[in-house]
C-alpha cells in the first residue's frame, strides 16, 4: 500500500503515535552516533591494536568520503518522485525501508582482532547506511505538516528519543560491562547487537507511522542527461550558502554540535585516564545525562515553541561551558568527594546539553521556507543533505585533531595508565577545544533572526502570492525581514535571481 499518494494528504492529523514513531526514528540517528562517539575510538585504541592516530583516520576518511554522499541523497531523495519506486513507496520513505536489513552492518563494526582496513570499509558502510537513513528522516516533518508548532513538536518527539537513545547508548554497553571483565571485548559486540535490534524496530515504526507530500504538490525538477542532473545537484548545494539564514543556522549548528561530538570523544578518556575510574562509571555518567537531557530537552521544546530559538541556545550553551570547566577544575584541584562532584557536573551538563542538540534541528525544518523565499522553489532534501554533510565535516575534523594532538602528546594505545603530558592534552582538549567551540555558537545564535513571529510573517506572504497578491502590495514591513531572514532585497527574492539551478521553460511558482 502506497501511504504518500493523494492530494491534501499533508494536512492528516498529527496523532500520538504518528508523533511517537517519528520521534523513534532518533534512535538511530542519536544512539548509534553515542556509541560509537563514546566507545568505539576507545575500543580501537583498547582492543583492535590501532594506535590513536589510526582510529581517528578510519572516522575521517569515512566521513570525509560520505560528505560526497549526503547532497546526494538529498538531491535523490528530491527527484525519487520521478521513479515508479518512489510513487509506490514514498521518494523519502523508500530509503528509510531499504534501510531495515542494513542494520547489520552495526555489530560488524565491535568486532575485535580484524585488520584496520576491515575497521576502515565497515564503518565506511555504516556511514553510507546512516546517511541513507538521516537524510529522508529530516525532511519528514516538512513533508508531513505545515503547521509551525505540529511541526516543532514532531522535532521535539525526535529531540526526546534522542535522549532516550543517549540513555540506551549509555546503559546497555554499562550492562555489559559488569558481566565480562575489563579485558574482554564481549560487551561491545553484544552491544552492537542489541542496538541494530532495536534499530530495526524503529524503522519499522517510522515507516508505517508517516507521510509524505502529495506527488502533484511536488514541482517537477527533473533534468535532462547526467550531466545537467549533477549541474543542478552542486550549483543548488552551493546556492544553500547564500541564504543569510542558513549561514547563521550552520554558525550555530556546526559549533554546538562540534562541542558536543569533541565532548563524547574525549571523555571517555577523560574518565578513564585522568580521574581513574573504571568504564562503567562512564556509562553511569553518560546515562544520568541522557536522563537529564530527556527532561531538559523537553523544558527546551516548550521554550522555543513559545519564545523563539535564540535565547534558549545561549543559556543551554552556557551551561555546557560552565560544565566542562567545573569537570577539568575537579582534576586540577584535586578535590575531595570527586564521585559526587562529578555526578553533580554530570547533571548540571545534562541539563544544558538538551537544548544544544535539539534547538538546530528545531530551526532547521524552517529554513526551507525561507529558502522558498528566495528561490521559489521546495528544497528540504537540500538543506537536510547541506547540514549532515557539514556536520560530518566537522565531526569528522574535530575527531581528527583529538587524535592528532593526543598522539603528539605521547598518548599510548593499549595502556592503562598514561603520561602527565597526555593527560594534561586530555584537559587542554576539554577546555581550550570544548568550550572554544561552543562560545563560537553563542555568537552566531545572537545574529540569528527567524523565529515563530518571523516564520508566520513569511509563511503568510507566501500564501498571499501563490493565491495571486502583488508583490508590489508588500508592506515595508515585509519587505525589511525578507531581507534579514535571506540577505537579499524583497524584489530580488521569489526567484528573480541567480541562487541555484535554473530550468529552462519551467514557470515559476509566483
Amino acid at each position: 500500500m502506497d501511504f504518500c499518494c493523494g492530494r491534501g494528504i499533508i494536512n492528516r492529523r498529527i496523532k500520538a503515535i504518528t508523533r511517537f514513531s517519528y520521534g523513534s526514528g532518533n534512535l538511530i540517528g542519536s544512539g548509534a552516533l553515542a556509541i560509537s562517539g563514546a566507545w568505539l575510538l576507545y575500543f580501537y585504541t583498547t582492543f583492535c591494536g590501532l594506535t590513536v592516530f589510526q582510529a581517528t583516520v578510519i572516522f575521517s576518511i569515512a566521513t570525509y568520503l560520505d560528505v560526497i554522499l549526503n547532497p546526494l541523497m538529498g538531491f535523490i531523495t528530491d527527484n525519487f518522485y520521478q521513479t515508479k519506486l518512489g510513487r509506490r513507496f514514498g521518494r523519502r520513505r523508500f530509503f528509510i525501508l531499504i534501510a531495515i536489513p542494513c542494520m547489520i552492518i552495526y555489530p560488524l563494526l565491535w568486532v575485535n582482532g580484524m585488520s584496520f582496513w576491515y575497521y576502515l570499509s565497515t564503518y565506511i558502510i555504516f556511514e553510507v547506511v546512516y546517511t541513507m537513513i538521516m537524510i529522508p528522516y529530516n525532511t519528514l516533518p516538512v513533508e508531513m505538516t505545515k503547521d509551525f508548532n505540529q511541526r516543532t513538536y514532531l522535532t521535539g518527539s525526535k529531540a526526546m528519543f534522542g535522549k532516550v537513545a543517549n540513555f540506551l547508548a549509555a546503559a546497555i554497553p554499562g550492562i555489559y560491562f559488569y558481566f565480562f571483565n575489563k579485558d574482554s571485548a564481549t560487551p561491545f559486540f553484544l552491544t552492537g547487537l542489541t542496538y541494530a535490534i532495536i534499530m530495526i524496530t524503529s524503522l519499522i515504526m517510522l515507516y508505517f507511522n508517516s507521510w509524505e507530500r502529495p506527488t502533484d504538490d511536488v514541482v517537477d525538477e527533473s533534468t535532462h542527461g547526467f550531466m545537467e542532473g549533477f549541474n543542478k545537484l552542486f550549483t543548488d548545494l552551493f546556492s544553500t550558502f547564500k541564504l543569510k539564514t542558513f549561514r547563521t543556522h550552520l554558525g550555530m549548528y556546526l559549533f554546538g554540535f562540534g562541542a558536543e561530538w569533541l565532548f563524547t570523544a574525549t571523555f571517555t578518556y577523560f574518565i578513564v585516564f585522568n580521574l581513574e575510574q573504571p568504564r562503567t562509571f562512564v556509562s553511569e555518567m553518560n546515562s544520568l545525562s541522557s536522563i537529564c537531557q530527556f527532561f531538559s530537552t523537553a523544558f527546551f521544546m516548550m521554550w522555543c515553541a513559545k519564545r523563539g530559538f535564540k535565547r534558549p541556545f545561549i543559556i543551554a550553551i552556557l551551561i555546557v561551558v560552565s560544565s566542562v570547566i567545573g569537570y577539568v577544575g575537579v582534576y586540577y584541584l584535586n578535590i575531595p568527594h570527586l564521585t559526587w562532584l562529578i555526578i553533580g557536573i554530570t547533571i548540571w551538563f545534562g541539563l544544558g546539553t538538551g537544548g544544544v542538540y535539539y534547538i538546530p534541528w528545531s530551526v532547521y525544518v524552517f529554513l526551507a521556507d525561507v529558502d522558498e523565499v528566495l528561490t521559489g522553489r521546495r528544497r528540504e532534501g537540500l538543506y537536510a543533505g547541506a547540514m549532515v554533510m557539514a556536520g560530518k565535516l566537522m565531526r569528522a575534523t574535530v575527531v581528527f585533531c583529538l587524535g592528532v594532538v593526543l598522539s603528539l602528546f605521547g598518548f599510548e594505545s593499549g595502556i592503562h595508565h598514561q603520561s602527565a603530558s597526555a593527560v594534561n592534552a586530555i584537559n587542554g582538549v576539554m577546555i581550550f577545544g570544548v568550550a572554544g567551540m561552543a562560545l563560537i555558537g553563542i555568537y552566531f545564535s545572537v545574529k540569528m533572526k527567524l523565529d515563530k513571529a518571523s516564520h508566520a510573517e513569511i509563511t503568510k506572504e507566501l500564501e498571499r502570492l501563490k493565491k495571486g497578491g502583488r508583490k508590489e502590495d508588500a508592506t515595508p514591513e515585509i519587505r525589511k525581514l525578507v531581507k534579514q531572514l535571506t540577505g537579499y532585497e524583497y524584489d530580488q527574492c521569489f526567484g528573480n535571481n541567480n541562487v541555484g539551478f535554473k530550468f529552462e521553460n519551467k514557470a515559476g511558482a509566483f
